[in-house]
């Protein structure tokens, strides 16, 4: 008679949940249904084996990316891509580099290359005699702030910040995949803000 009731009892409860490919709440069988439908079900393994196919595909990416890094580093000349790939700065910045005489290269027949040092001691060394694209001096990356560094110091958004870099006519620098401001024109600024 006990088991009996304690049977009538289990039936009564309703199980709810999400599901886990369209996320609409639905009443589940049991507590371990993960779809709603059939159809979800279907649609959801197909989700779960493509996303296991692109991370597998973005692993083995990563994986010849790498492969491809430990074959150039002992290179003493390198190709555009493959000093691209090396120091994780666009082709075009390089061409800039090379326009703008920062950098010398050699041709080997229709091969640009340039010699790893050349690439080495350029980023190494605080840049004091190079005149960027803005007819500015850079002041080095020691007297600069990245815009990344100013945002964490001030405690002040990206929009919000260009906007003051402009208004303020303050000169960016970029290197590379960065801009670069120097510190005593930001500095300025905000003790002058902060007072």
């Amino acid at each position: 008679m006990g088991h009996k009731i304690s049977h009538i009892m289990s039936s009564k409860i309703e199980v709810i949940r999400i599901c886990e490919y369209c996320k609409k709440q639905f009443t589940a069988r049991t507590t371990r249904t993960r779809y709603c439908s059939h159809i979800c079900n279907s649609r959801g393994y197909k989700s779960i084996v493509r996303n296991g196919k692109l991370e597998k595909s973005n692993s083995e990416t990563v994986q010849l990316l790498n492969t491809d890094l430990e074959k150039i580093k002992p290179l003493e000349f390198l190709k555009i891509t493959q000093a691209s790939l090396l120091f994780g700065i666009s082709r075009s910045t390089i061409y800039r580099l090379i326009n703008n005489g920062h950098l010398d290269i050699g041709k080997f027949g229709k091969r640009t290359v340039i010699r790893r040092c050349d690439l080495e001691s350029f980023f190494a060394i605080p840049i004091q005699d190079v005149t960027l694209s803005t007819g500015h001096q850079f002041p080095g990356f020691d007297n600069c702030y990245t815009i990344t560094e100013i945002q964490q110091k001030y405690n002040i958004s990206s929009g919000a910040l260009y906007l003051l870099i402009q208004r303020q006519g303050i000169v960016k620098y970029s290197v590379g995949k960065f801009n670069y401001v120097a510190k005593q024109d930001i500095d300025i600024i905000f003790n002058d803000v902060r007072r």
